[in-house]
């Protein structure tokens, strides 16, 4: 079957689904995924394999998936480089410091505090979808010490950042590599990739209509 997937790419759909129950969700952003890569509508299904990965149907062998879904919008990734996690958050009100202090290494606490009061919404954010996409990626989600796994801490104005088009490693994590392709400002997405070959690789985001 010929298709526009691109197996050493990463690719994300990004969808909005307001109001939607989880399986419509799932089901917009396939459909989406299928303009995308260039297949029938309603040609992709997802699975899960024994050990409970997400597995996608109609697009030939070799492709890894991951998908996420919130509040009002979904995103489902796929890659040939590895297994992989996607996720993805709106940004919303929330007691982020607290959360920090609770949920994330002292280190990126600390850098959630050192942020102006008006950035550490988004910082909290940055640092949650980088841990999701991490546990994603190692199939164990954020159990088993996953909100512990050390995320990205950017330098610098935080909010002035680019965001990274291409997928780079993390210091702590040499199995694992990561990205933060910009969607929108309230938006935050996040994918990791498990293994280093994958190193580098672009990453690209196609935003879809509802």
């Amino acid at each position: 079957m010929s298709t526009l997937f691109a197996p050493h790419r990463v690719t994300v759909v990004v969808t909005a689904t307001d109001g939607l129950s989880n399986d419509a969700s799932r089901a917009r952003v396939l459909t989406a995924a299928a303009g995308v890569v260039g297949v029938e509508p309603g040609s992709l299904r997802l699975g899960h394999e024994v050990n409970g990965r997400p597995h996608l149907f109609g697009l030939g062998g070799g492709a890894y998936v991951s998908l996420s879904h919130g509040r009002g919008v979904a995103a489902l990734a796929l890659t040939g480089l590895g297994p992989l996690g996607v996720d993805v958050e709106v940004e919303r009100p929330v007691r982020a410091q607290r959360m920090a202090d609770r949920w994330f290494t002292e280190v990126e606490a600390a850098w959630v505090r050192g942020r102006p009061e008006r950035e550490r919404v988004a910082a909290f954010f940055w640092l949650w979808t980088h841990k999701e996409a991490m546990g994603k990626a190692y199939g164990t989600g954020l159990g088993r010490g996953g909100l512990l796994r050390p995320g990205p801490v950017p330098a610098g104005r935080f909010l002035f950042l680019p965001r990274s088009s291409r997928l780079f490693p993390l210091p702590d994590l040499a199995d694992l590599v990561v990205a933060a392709p910009f969607v929108d400002r309230h938006v935050m997405l996040a994918v990791a990739v498990l293994g280093r070959h994958a190193r580098g690789a672009p990453v690209d985001v196609h935003l879809r209509p509802p």
